[in-house]
């Protein structure tokens, strides 16, 4: 058997595994180049309940029957339907606001102003619309993308120009990505190399502009003066790299070094600065145990930000999502996580089966998503759980893309 039959094995029988293993140890190089190897034993025990679990559970869980697949007969309604509610939910979301918040944000020079309309694009809307607004994004247009490039490439041009309009306008950079991470990984792993590098350009160009909207300082080629007439240099960044440049390390940055960094703020405050929260990090957890909820990407936001929080600008930062799990109960809490995550790992990849392409490129998002959210919000707002049950209903017979 030479490499790629390996590889391939591996990837048909535990890609779900194999993919999360590589996202944890991307975390890796953020949290190294933070704090050394001073929180490597941490990480290390809840990789090492991971595997132990899965590899346990993997003996004891049962295989799923996996019968022929036969494509849905609700296929396309299901892509004619996600594009009428998408259409719908992009109007109704602008009307709420009173305009659309990339707009506005063009209108504006002063960074805190824009990041207050970035915010109000989620929180200035009822929960409900807020709800429907991640579940298009995360996970029915992303599957209804998929499923139209290869059975109606009509619906897919007029989806994707919806969808992509509408995520761009809320001035989140990673809405219009995950609009499309199932469809690159899947020219991907069809070797659709020409398409992949189309997909990619795209999001550094969406990204950069993105950027820049959120930060209009950065096109500021000599001092200004601020509202209050106060002097504002020059962006050092851009003085120094180019405008060009220091837009791609940003981006850089924040997709290699950030998730790492989350990490190593969380461990070293807490239980330094902040006590472990005995299950109240995780609003579920909290709601079984019967212990009030606390939001910890709050409190670590304002002790690595302090000056954004003597602003009274409100922020957070998520984590890895075994931090949570070391929130609440410290060394016991990454065991813990390791075993739970084994346990819906593994359940995940007996869902997908045999069906490793499909597998790989519809939980990847999700996986990625578990580098800065808790479990349960992955499975839920991530629409994690809603993407398997929509790939469980419509059942593509074809590979993904082809």
């Amino acid at each position: 058997m030479d490499g790629g039959d390996k590889m391939r094995t591996v990837l048909k029988h535990h890609g779900i595994l194999a993919l999360h293993l590589l996202i944890t140890a991307l975390l890796l190089i953020g949290l190294i180049e933070r704090t050394q190897l001073r929180y490597l034993p941490q990480v290390f025990l809840y990789i090492g309940a991971l595997l132990s679990g899965y590899a346990m559970l993997d003996r004891l869980m049962p295989g799923l029957r996996h019968p022929v697949a036969q494509s849905s007969p609700y296929t396309l309604f299901f892509i004619r339907a996600v594009l009428v509610a998408q259409v719908i939910q992009m109007i109704a979301h602008w009307a709420w606001l009173g305009g659309m918040p990339l707009w506005e944000a063009l209108h504006e020079q002063n960074d805190l102003r824009i990041v207050a309309i970035r915010r109000a694009a989620g929180e200035g809307i009822p929960l409900s619309l807020d709800y429907f607004s991640h579940f298009l994004i995360k996970a029915f247009v992303p599957m209804a993308l998929l499923l139209a490039w290869s059975k109606e490439r009509r619906l897919f041009w007029l989806l994707a120009a919806c969808a992509s309009v509408y995520a761009v306008s809320l001035l989140a950079k990673s809405f219009f990505i995950t609009l499309f991470v199932p469809l690159l990984l899947a020219f991907l792993v069809t070797r659709q190399w020409k398409c992949s590098a189309v997909l990619v350009s795209l999001f550094l160009v969406v990204t950069v502009l993105l950027s820049t909207a959120a930060n209009p300082q950065k096109l500021r080629t000599q001092p200004d003066q601020d509202v209050k007439g106060m002097a504002v240099p020059e962006d050092a960044g851009v003085k120094e790299h180019g405008f060009l440049l220091d837009a791609l390390l940003g981006v850089g940055r924040r997709v290699v070094l950030m998730p790492g960094w989350t990490v190593a703020e969380w461990f070293m405050h807490i239980p330094s600065d902040i006590p472990y929260a005995k299950g109240g990090v995780v609003r579920p957890l909290a709601v079984v145990l019967g212990v009030p909820y606390s939001d910890y990407t709050e409190k670590i936001y304002n002790l690595v930000y302090p000056e954004m929080a003597a602003k009274h600008v409100p922020g957070t930062m998520g984590t890895a999502s075994f931090m949570y799990g070391y929130a609440n109960f410290g060394s016991w809490g990454l065991f813990g996580a390791g075993l739970i995550t084994a346990c819906v790992l593994l359940l995940v990849q007996r869902i997908f089966g045999p069906r490793w392409k499909w597998a790989l490129v519809l939980n990847a998002f999700p996986l990625l998503a578990l580098s800065g959210s808790a479990l349960p919000t992955v499975l839920l707002t991530h629409g994690w759980g809603l993407t398997i049950l929509l790939f469980l209903w419509l059942r593509p017979a074809h590979e993904p893309a082809a």
